[in-house]
């Protein structure tokens, strides 16, 4: 990742959302808010990509590349803030008072809770690179919001929230890994599960992950090995996954309990099907997960411990 820049998958998912904005279809499944904040954040972070997405030959060309490589893709980005917006709100509803989106990117969750619960306290940690350019694109509608440039490779996540005076750790907590877990060995993973467990233990965690395909590796039901190749070029590999089966028994062991796990197509209602039409299918391979704190985990003695140790990113 250069100083300055976003990751790349980070611009990747904000200009899929852009692409599919002319579709009045995948347009509806969107949080109202998400496009016209998503736009202003990519045009503050790559003003000449988001310029570029403005034109109708671009956006064919994108589209045309997306259905060659991982067709489906765009439609399952917006599927999967769809359901990360829902959770969320469900969440405070439900009386959690705090919202830590954790490799945040330029994903506009934060600035859409933060217009519509004022005094809600939102926490977004991402790599201080991202962070930086995050920061600038926001502006003022990002004020109210603790942005933290932290590596959770170098620093441990309960380090990083305990130095954010406006972290409570008694909060009902929702943590949001949107995106991130797959670019993280399973170890990491893991204490990264614990260490959520720790600083909150009144916490929810909604994130996305893969399954593992026929030859082990993380990937999506169509890999593509073009994408896969930039990926690891631009050193953003996936590093891990994990089948549905065995989820919940790896939550357990993290001090969460599993509250369901869904593949993006069967978020969509059959009206939505319907409008969408035959093309307007999801990629599968990552599924969209929520899970709560189990209370008899809070008590563990290896928590304080993890909740000290950096996850080893790599």
């Amino acid at each position: 990742m250069k100083a300055g820049s976003p990751s790349n998958t980070a611009l990747i998912v904000a200009a899929g959302l852009q692409l599919v904005r002319p579709v009045a279809a995948v347009a509806a499944l969107l949080p109202g808010e998400a496009i016209r904040r998503g736009e202003a954040l990519l045009r503050g972070a790559h003003p000449r990509m988001a310029g570029l997405l403005r034109r109708a030959w671009f956006r064919a060309l994108c589209l045309t590349l997306e259905r060659a490589t991982l067709r489906g893709i765009c439609l399952h980005f917006a599927l999967r803030k769809r359901a990360m917006r829902d959770h969320a709100e469900a969440s405070i509803v439900a009386g959690s008072s705090q919202v830590v989106v954790l490799g945040a990117g330029l994903d506009t969750l934060c600035l859409e809770l933060q217009a519509a619960y004022p005094p809600l306290c939102c926490i977004e940690i991402d790599h201080p690179a991202t962070q930086h350019v995050k920061l600038r694109a926001a502006g003022a509608d990002g004020r109210r919001i603790h942005f933290i440039g932290a590596d959770l490779a170098q620093r441990s996540l309960g380090e990083v929230l305990a130095a954010c005076p406006a972290f409570r750790r008694d909060a009902p907590t929702l943590f949001v890994a949107e995106g991130l877990l797959m670019y993280m060995p399973l170890a990491a993973v893991a204490a990264l599960f614990a260490q959520m467990a720790a600083a909150a233990p009144d916490s929810r965690v909604a994130f996305t992950w893969m399954e593992p395909q026929a030859d082990g590796r993380p990937n999506f039901s169509r890999p593509s090995r073009l994408v896969d190749f930039w990926l690891k070029l631009r050193g953003e590999p996936m590093l891990s996954s994990m089948p549905r089966a065995g989820l919940a028994r790896f939550l357990r062991d993290a001090g969460f309990a599993m509250e369901g796990a869904h593949e993006s197509v069967e978020l969509l209602g059959q009206a939505q099907r319907q409008a969408l039409g035959p093309e307007g299918v999801p990629i599968a391979g990552e599924y969209i997960c929520f899970a709560r704190a189990a209370p008899q985990a809070n008590g563990r003695g290896g928590h304080a411990a993890i909740l000290r140790t950096p996850v080893p990113l790599f």
